[in-house]
Formats: C-alpha cells, sequence, structure tokens
C-alpha cells in the first residue's frame, strides 16, 4: 500500500467540494493554472466559491486573487495545486494549516521520477500525507471532474465543454486513457458521473475512489484504466461492494507483456502483477475485463442497452453470405459459440428466406430482404422466441439499416435478448437505435470482441459467485513446528505428504529408506513395479539430477537405481544432504498439478494444470484466489485443454474427478488454515479410474518466514 492513505478518509472534499483554491492560477485559459478556472466557469461553478493564488496578479479570469495561502479568507474545501512539484510540497503544508480538506497535485517529480530529488519528494509527500487528515489526488494527475455538479479540477480542456450527467464513474492511473474514455462516453451518448485521473495514488488509491463509487446513488457502473493494484485487499473489497450494489466494474488492466511491464514500470513507478493471478482475480471478483480503452467503453456500450444476456452464443443476421462467413469464423477465433437453431426455429425462418439462403445459423437474409424488410421482422420474431442463444448480431449496411431502424426498434422492447447492429456505413439511425438499446457498431472486429467480453462477463455475474473468507488458522503438527522452529524452510518430499495425509489428503503408499537393505524389504512389501525417488531437504526438483526411476520390476533394478541415484546426487549437489531415497508403489492414472502460492497482492492462489516433467513446457493451467470449493475445482478444470484426458478422450477410463476435486478443496481448507505454507505443490497428482481415488505421488512444501 501507497503511503499513509487509509480507505476510511473522506472523499467529499475531493470529489464534491462546495469551495475550491486554485493555487497557480492562470489568466491564460490555455495553461495549467488557467484551464481548471476557465472549466469551473463555463461549467456554472459558483465563482464566489473559487479562490484563485498567484502573487502575481490581482485579478485573474474576472475574480479577484490572493498572493498565497495564507491570504485567504476562509478554508476551501479542495485545493487545486498548480505549481511545480518543490513548491506544490510547500503549498500543501500552507493548506493543511489554513484546514483545507482534500487538494489535487498535478505536478509530476515524485515517485514516477528515480533520481535522488524525485525520491526525497516523494518521501517528503508520504510523510505529510501519514500526518494530515487532508485528502490527497495524485501526483502526476490531470485531475477530478464530478460531471453532475459541474466540478472539473482537472486541466482537461474537454471537462469545460457541455456533457451529460449519467451513471458511469471513469478513473485511470494514466490521465490519457481517462480522457480518451470520457470522450467516447460523450460521442457514445453516454452519461458521466465521475472523471478521475488518479496520478501516482500516494495518497487517495484507486481502491478508496472504487469504494465512493460504489456507495454513490449517481454511479451506475465503474469503467477505468489499471496499471497496478497497490493494496490488494481493499481493492477486492470494493470490488465486491461495486459486484453486491449491481454496478459493472470494467477495467483495461496492463502490463500482460514484458513490454508492456516496463512501460507501467517507467510511466507510474508501479510494477504489474502477474497476469494470470490478475486475470483469475477479475472474474472472481466478477470484473468485466478489457485491452485498453476503446475495449472497456465497448463493454460499456453493450452494458448501456440494458440487455443481460445469460447464455453464450450469438446468432448471425446478414444480408450477405461473405458477412456470415467471416463472422462466424470472428466468433470463433474469439471462443464464442455460434449455435445450430433448433428444427422448428429454422423452419419459421424458412418462410421467409429463400430455399439458397442460410436459415441454420447465420442467416442469410438474402437481397430480398431489399424488398420485403418484413422478411426481418419474421426472422427475428422467430430468434427472440428461440433459447438458443441471447445475442443477435445483425449485419446490415448503411440505407438499408435505416430502413430496418424500425423493426429493430419494435423487437427491441419486445425482447431482453442483446441485439447488436453492425454497420461500417454510418447509418443515420445510429444514435436512435443507441438510445433504444441496441448498440451499433462500425467495426467488425470490436463489435465481436466487445460482444465476446460482454458474454463472457455476463456468464460470470450469472454463476455462482466467490467471495474471500477470513482465514481460521489451525495449529500446525507438533514435528512440523519444531521443523520450523529450528530454521528449516522447505520440507522433504517424505514430510510434505505426511502433513497433507494429516490433513486428509490422499497419498501413495511409501516407505524412506537410507541404505539398500531397507529400499529392497520395502519393494517386497509394496509390491513390484515400484518407483524410486531420491531423497534429500536439499533438492526440490529430483529429475533435474536424474533422481527419479520409475517401473522398478526386481531387486536387481532396485539396488541399480539405488546406487545410481545416490551417487549422482552426491555428485552434482555435495553440499545436499542425502538421505537415501524414497520407494513408492507405482500407480497408473492421470497425472495433474495443483499448486499454491501466495500473490503478494491478491493472496493465496491455486493453480491447476497437467502434472509430470511436461507442465512448464505445455502451461495448460487454471487459476483461482483461494477459498477453492468443490464446485470451482471442477470449473478449473472444465477449463483445461487437457481435461478430455480425465472424461474418457479415445476410450481412456473416465477418472475419479470427484475424488480429485475433493482433494483440491481439501488443500485450499489447509493452505488457509496454515500461515506455515508459503508454497505447496503436488506434482503429480494421479487420479485413478472412476470410484478409485487421486494419491499425492510427490509433494513440494516451502514453509514462510
Amino acid at each position: 500500500m501507497s503511503g499513509g492513505f487509509t480507505n476510511t478518509r473522506d472523499l467529499s472534499a475531493l470529489l464534491d467540494p462546495k469551495s475550491i483554491a486554485i493555487v497557480g492560477a492562470s489568466p491564460n485559459p490555455l495553461r495549467i493554472g488557467g484551464i481548471p478556472l476557465a472549466n469551473l466557469l463555463a461549467r456554472g461553478f459558483p465563482a464566489d466559491r473559487i479562490l484563485p493564488v498567484n502573487p502575481n496578479h490581482a485579478e485573474i479570469q474576472g475574480l479577484r486573487c490572493y498572493t498565497d495561502i495564507g491570504a485567504l479568507p476562509w478554508a476551501p474545501d479542495l485545493a487545486i495545486v498548480a505549481v511545480a512539484a518543490d513548491a506544490a510540497l510547500d503549498a500543501l503544508d500552507a493548506l493543511d494549516r489554513l484546514g483545507a480538506r482534500a487538494a489535487i497535485l498535478f505536478a509530476a517529480g515524485f515517485g514516477e521520477d528515480p533520481t535522488p530529488e524525485g525520491l526525497a519528494r516523494d518521501a517528503r509527500l508520504k510523510a505529510f500525507i501519514a500526518g494530515s487528515a487532508m485528502a490527497i489526488a495524485g501526483p502526476n494527475t490531470i485531475g477530478i471532474g464530478n460531471i453532475a455538479t459541474g466540478t472539473t479540477a482537472s486541466f482537461l480542456t474537454t471537462l469545460g465543454e457541455p456533457l451529460p450527467a449519467g451513471p458511469l464513474a471513469l478513473i485511470g492511473q494514466s490521465g490519457n486513457s481517462v480522457s480518451m474514455m470520457a470522450s467516447d462516453a460523450r460521442d457514445f451518448g453516454i452519461g458521466m458521473s465521475y472523471f478521475v485521473s488518479t496520478g501516482n495514488e500516494a495518497g487517495v488509491d484507486f481502491a478508496a475512489y472504487l469504494d465512493h463509487f460504489a456507495a454513490d446513488p449517481a454511479t451506475g457502473a465503474v469503467l477505468g484504466y489499471c496499471e497496478q493494484v497497490r493494496d490488494g485487499a481493499a481493492f477486492m473489497n470494493a470490488a465486491l461492494r461495486l459486484r453486491d450494489a449491481g454496478k459493472p466494474l470494467f477495467l483495461a488492466k496492463v502490463g500482460r507483456s514484458e513490454k508492456g511491464r516496463e512501460a507501467t514500470i517507467s510511466h507510474t513507478g508501479a510494477m504489474a502483477g502477474d497476469a494470470i493471478v490478475t486475470q483469475a482475480a477479475f472474474r472472481q471478483l466478477g470484473i468485466g475485463m478489457g485491452r485498453d480503452p476503446a475495449e472497456i467503453m465497448d463493454l460499456t456500450r453493450l452494458w448501456n442497452t440494458g440487455a443481460r444476456p445469460a447464455r453464450p452464443g450469438v446468432c448471425i443476421v446478414s444480408l450477405s453470405g461473405a458477412g456470415c462467413a467471416f463472422l462466424s469464423d470472428m466468433f470463433d477465433d474469439a471462443g464464442v459459440p455460434v449455435p445450430t437453431l433448433p428444427d422448428a426455429v429454422q423452419a419459421r425462418l424458412r418462410t421467409a428466406i429463400p430455399s439458397y439462403g442460410m436459415v441454420s445459423n447465420p442467416v442469410d437474409l438474402t437481397g430480398n430482404v431489399i424488398n420485403d424488410m418484413n422478411h426481418l421482422r419474421t426472422v427475428l420474431d422467430a430468434l427472440i422466441e428461440s433459447d438458443a442463444m441471447d445475442c443477435i448480431l445483425i449485419y446490415i449496411m448503411g440505407s438499408l439499416l435505416d430502413a430496418a431502424a424500425p423493426i429493430l426498434l419494435e423487437i427491441r422492447q419486445r425482447t431482453d435478448k442483446l441485439i447488436v447492429a453492425l454497420d461500417p456505413s454510418n447509418a443515420h439511425s445510429a444514435a436512435s437505435l443507441r438510445a433504444a438499446g441496441v448498440e451499433v457498431f462500425a467495426d467488425a472486429l470490436r463489435a465481436v470482441s466487445g460482444i465476446a467480453a460482454y458474454l463472457r462477463w455476463a456468464r460470470d455475474m450469472s454463476e455462482d459467485q466467490w467471495r474471500p473468507v477470513a482465514p481460521q488458522a489451525i495449529a500446525a503438527p507438533d514435528w512440523l513446528e519444531r521443523l520450523h522452529a529450528s530454521g528449516r524452510r522447505s520440507l522433504t518430499e517424505v514430510e510434505g505428504k505426511k502433513w497433507l495425509a494429516e490433513a486428509g489428503v490422499p497419498t501413495v503408499e511409501e516407505v524412506e529408506a537410507a541404505d539398500e537393505a531397507t529400499a529392497l524389504a520395502a519393494a517386497e512389501a509394496l509390491g513390484y513395479p515400484v518407483v524410486v525417488k531420491l531423497s534429500s531437504p536439499d533438492i526440490a526438483h529430483k529429475t533435474e539430477i536424474g533422481g527419479v526411476a520409475l517401473d522398478i520390476r526386481d531387486a536387481e533394478q532396485l539396488r541399480t537405481a539405488f546406487r545410481s541415484i545416490v551417487a549422482r546426487a552426491s555428485a552434482e549437489r555435495p553440499d545436499a544432504e542425502i538421505r537415501g531415497v524414497v520407494v513408492q508403489k507405482q500407480l497408473a492414472g492421470q497425472d495433474m498439478l495443483i499448486g499454491i502460492t501466495r500473490d503478494p497482492t491478491f493472496g493465496p492462489v491455486m493453480t491447476l494444470g497437467l502434472g509430470g516433467v511436461l507442465t512448464e513446457l505445455y502451461r495448460d493451467i487454471a487459476v483461482r484466489l483461494l477459498p477453492v470449493d468443490r464446485r470451482t475445482a471442477r470449473a478449473m478444470l472444465e477449463e483445461l485443454t487437457c481435461a478430455p484426458l480425465l472424461t474418457g478422450f479415445r476410450g481412456r477410463p473416465v477418472a475419479d474427478i470427484d475424488a480429485l476435486a475433493d482433494a483440491m478443496a481439501t488443500l485450499s481448507d489447509l493452505a488457509l488454515a496454515s500461515p506455515h505454507i508459503a508454497e505447496l505443490e503436488v506434482n503429480p497428482m494421479i487420479v485413478r479410474p472412476a470410484g478409485e481415488g487421486c494419491f499425492a505421488v510427490d509433494a513440494l512444501v516451502r514453509l514462510a518466514d
């Protein structure tokens, strides 16, 4: 978490001030110190509640100007600090003495500046925030706007224009990105409640604004641009409050690529978190994700239609056979089903579509619709009554869309399905269609990607919703406490599986053997074939040094394996403690991996994937924040490309998926209850055929300090 801010700080003076001082006010309405004053006056903010501060002017833009902060006649709710970084720090001290409740710092040169001077300024700013009750926005921000009240404490000129008030709260860790969203919202006719550029978040952070929006009656949805989640717990709590309030949160989270992470570091001084974990967390929190501000606006446009589709598929309707083909390909690429329509629906469609037009989905209207638009009404009447899908994309261009508009408007009044028009030719009816809840896209790629993202979000919101749980710590076994107290920070394979077995996770039968004789006796007792593995508390990945021998079928093979494994380990890791080998009963089944790590932002995370030595090569994984229950465990399995290996692919036996889900839930409970666990990996977890269970064959456990 950054600075001294806590999410309990009052943001009313920052987001809804009744009076404003402008430190560094300028008579030039095109300068950073002049634009906020011009914006406020243009939007009708009371002139007698604005206090310009500049020692070089007696009057600015028609208002009395004060020489310094100490000369102000009263303490403002909010101060816009439009001076350079060093002067801004002095201004904050003076404002705090005066009793100002909030401030916005435009200046850069703090945490994002890696020089000694920048770091010193950042430290001084954070010290000020820790000792002050003021709510501080920024630094390095373009400001804040409350669209409903006309409070535009920003140097963005767009905020001085007439803007429709409405449900959208815009927030971004980049001023440029939130400006792009504001322009798009204006152009698409969607009203706004707030405009927030968070800047470096030395004071008020992203989560605090979300928290405010969740309680704000004027806000119906939040969209934004995010480079870093600084306080994971606060962010999750705020996102859950938005979800519980029925307010969508749509975010573009950047930093997925290596270059993307480099860019975020240079831009905000922020370290981007792990992209896969972030995606999982956002999904569980009900956050709609986009790759850039344009995709976020597309999600918002579809939400603004009022349609909330529950089924994942789409029906394509076009008078172009080519359009039917390329849109089908594009939806397939985006992972959106184009389901074949039921026979009864196809029969109804055939009454309006000639024999050479496709009716199974896509639906090819053919050129006949030009002569009689009632064919389109017949088609849409059939589709809105079908349970095959909840989304219809209509590809009709320009004047034809204008001709079809009355039918679309009438149909939209009779259905809750999502109806989207694709028109690259700028039909005159686009604005009226949007106003009635039929969104119009000019670009096929944006239409398809937007629909795909919106259907995913709607599906996630319709499912049982995940919630974090407060960890209920349980005491570790006495033997583990003793190991931890002795300084051990990793367990041997045998120790790890002993702990798992005590927690209720099934484990393979095995014996630790310090010598050949013990190993031979163990193999006889377990029954051949067996597996022989190195036993060492210092070597986590045994296969990398040849420390595993499979399919040992007799005593001679066992002796050879024992000697080879011990000799190789001693040669390659002379520093390691070698305890001998572990002899295990060899099991047949599907190898799976279950791992638990602690993400620095979002906390404990479970990963499920294909097990064995090829895990890192294929990277076929599903990820969830804990807790993971049995239902979530099964959902994770269904996401995997390798899932058919457990469900009877090409004659394979159906695996014991129930046992796997039980083991995953048990491991989740153990990790949440055990602060000792820093990292846990079961690889492989061998899943036997249905009814025969699953068994942890290897376990890596790293203990927390």
